[in-house]
């Protein structure tokens, strides 16, 4: 007689044991889990990319200060530079022009000053010859985070127009230049005057041909330098 007695039937050997589907169960929740997770952190990196950035108009530059973190601060104050004005009126044109498109674009908060000017120049500024106790006291009086100074450095008013300019930021917590900005639009040039074109007829809401009778309009051509600063400081920020 044989002792060895058959091993008894199991119902394991062809079911899983019962830590064997917990084992399982974790496993897939784990692997869900995770697969949720990977998939919201890409769902969240994809709505946190930057918005691809604004090309840089090809009159007009913009120059930042990297020791700066933000340029465009809450305030800013707009002045002509200095007593060397020979056009009051034009700087006043196109500072009142820029407040407007930099407010419309929502860069910042933009205040300007009918006669007010600033004893610093733009030319002392840039060499970082200014009165700090200046730039104190007006930041208080107009409560500005910045203040810009804008000079016309040349005005051809025959056909075709050209404008030359410069703009300055001043930080006023810093009391350093932070944004300096240069353009020239010559409507002599080929490429500046189809630039303008297409800006009147979006502006006018109809194609302008070449020779457009609001080429001569000082008014547009103000919008035109206003929008373009803009853009110049847009695709820097």
């Amino acid at each position: 007689m044989n002792n060895l007695t058959p091993p008894e039937t199991s119902s394991s050997f062809g079911e899983p044991s019962r830590r064997s589907i917990l084992l399982m169960l974790l496993g897939l929740g784990l692997s869900s889990g995770c697969s949720h997770f990977s998939s919201s952190k890409r769902l969240s990196f994809r709505r946190k990319q930057p918005v691809a950035p604004v090309p840089p108009p090809k009159n007009c530059h913009a120059y930042f200060n990297p020791a700066i973190p933000e340029v465009l601060s809450q305030r800013v104050l707009i002045l002509p530079s200095g007593p060397e004005l020979f056009n009051y009126s034009s700087h006043q044109k196109i500072i009142n022009e820029l407040a407007a498109t930099i407010k419309t674009a929502q860069l910042c908060d933009v205040v300007t000053s009918g006669n007010f000017r600033l004893e610093a120049q733009i030319d002392a500024v840039m060499q970082g010859k200014f009165d700090e106790r200046e730039i104190a006291s007006v930041a208080r009086r107009f409560a500005a985070d910045s203040i810009a100074l804008i000079r016309i450095n040349e005005f051809r008013t025959v056909a075709p127009y050209q404008i030359n300019l410069s703009l300055v930021f001043i930080d006023t917590s810093e009391t350093v230049v932070s944004c300096s900005v240069d353009g020239i639009w010559n409507l002599g040039d080929p490429a500046t005057r189809n630039a303008y074109l297409k800006f009147l007829s979006k502006s006018l809401g109809a194609p302008q041909p070449h020779d457009s009778i609001y080429l001569q309009s000082p008014h547009y051509l103000t919008k035109f330098i206003a929008s373009e600063i803009t853009t110049a400081i847009r695709s820097q920020g």
